[in-house]
């Protein structure tokens, strides 16, 4: 999954509200942080964990039969583990 974006990637605008408190307790620090860039990480961070639950729903059967399998047949090449 891609959760880094190219920083040169068209951008969009996005509308949102945010509790005022919160707002007038991050003024001070306006100039320090990059609102857009965080908001653009935690975006990524929240639509990476929504594909991967989604790749996991999809792909749920065949993980439990894989797991059926090991616990029947055991890891390939555990005759070699030396611990």
């Amino acid at each position: 999954m891609q959760t880094h974006f190219g920083s040169t990637s068209k951008k969009g605008r996005l509308s949102l509200s945010i509790n005022q408190q919160l707002l007038d307790r991050l003024e001070p620090y306006k100039q320090q942080v990059n609102f857009s860039a965080h908001a653009e990480q935690l975006l990524a961070r929240i639509l990476e964990e929504f594909e991967n639950r989604a790749w996991a729903d999809r792909n749920a059967d065949a993980l439990a039969a894989h797991g059926k399998d090991i616990a029947m047949t055991g890891l390939a090449g555990a005759e070699f583990d030396r611990i």
